[in-house]
């Protein structure tokens, strides 16, 4: 049955190609499913007139128990291994803990053979009955105990990127002290998604963008600052000393100025925290960390 409906599929892409390319892109995408359909329940027909059929399959083997153990365990470590990941890279944690726990539950026999710590998995001689109550006893606990790792595996799944998120904030946040310079700020918080600078500065409500006294920047890895230039309508790429001298000329100088550093994850939540400086153009507040969407 898999075979008849992987070889179906495949047949069905091909005619869908082929009328992509040949005829009308529109069509192909309407025949995809009926011509997979239509393969799949006329195979017995096909077959026969094609000459063509698949192999007897193998007689049906027995069932085996599912091992919960395994599974749990094995989620448990690719948790573990994907968390570490995520400190590289929060992004790599979803696609890392699924890529971890397909390859941990299958290789695990391996495993298990070439590091004996790990043998404790490996299926054991059937035991003599215990007693009813007993098992039914042991059974609840490891049910219980299966489904409380279960739910804390999966809940924990979007919690670690938010986590690492305020834990990325947190850190840039920490580095930057009351007293500190324009340059000193810019340098301590290299590591930020989006950066967002305004003033005190007074101006017309009306004002139009270039005379707002307020600017988005973004950071490359390379160092380069990234902003929207209003006036030529394009994309302006500036040192980090010329970032000071814009905000100079943008925020004006003797006004209390704002850095909002805003952080983002795979979850709706952003994180954010704000450095202000007083009009002597130091630092003189570090706001909290906190969350929001």
């Amino acid at each position: 049955m898999i075979r008849r409906l992987g070889v179906t599929l495949l047949l069905a892409a091909v005619t869908m190609f082929g009328l992509y390319f040949l005829v009308d892109e529109e069509i192909a995408g309407f025949v995809f499913l009926p011509a997979w359909a239509a393969l799949f329940f006329g195979w017995p027909y096909l077959s026969r007139r094609l000459g063509f059929d698949f192999p007897k399959a193998p007689a049906p083997r027995q069932p085996r128990r599912t091992d919960w153990s395994r599974i749990l365990i094995t989620g448990a470590l690719a948790f573990a291994l994907a968390l570490a990941a995520a400190f590289i890279d929060a992004s790599l944690f979803g696609p890392c803990y699924l890529l971890f726990w397909f390859a941990l539950y299958y290789a695990w026999p391996l495993l298990t053979r070439r590091l004996t710590i790990l043998s404790f998995l490996q299926a054991r001689p059937t035991a003599p009955k215990r007693p009813l109550w007993l098992r039914l006893m042991r059974g609840t606990f490891a049910w219980a105990g299966g489904v409380v790792l279960a739910l804390v595996l999966i809940l924990s799944a979007p919690m670690v990127p938010l986590i690492l998120c305020h834990h990325r904030a947190q850190r840039v946040h920490d580095s930057i002290h009351i007293g500190m310079t324009v340059p000193e700020v810019l340098q301590a918080s290299r590591d930020c998604d989006i950066f967002q600078a305004s003033s005190d500065f007074p101006y017309e409500e009306k004002a139009e963008g270039d005379k707002v006294p307020a600017l988005s920047l973004g950071r490359s890895k390379d160092g380069t600052y990234r902003t929207y230039d209003l006036t030529t309508g394009q994309d302006l790429y500036m040192s980090e000393s010329e970032t000071v001298t814009r905000l100079h000329a943008k925020l004006h100088d003797g006004y209390e100025w704002h850095f909002r550093y805003t952080y983002s994850n795979i979850t709706p939540q952003h994180v954010s925290f704000t450095v202000v400086f007083g009009a002597d153009g130091r630092v003189k507040e570090v706001k909290p960390v906190y969350g929001w969407d």
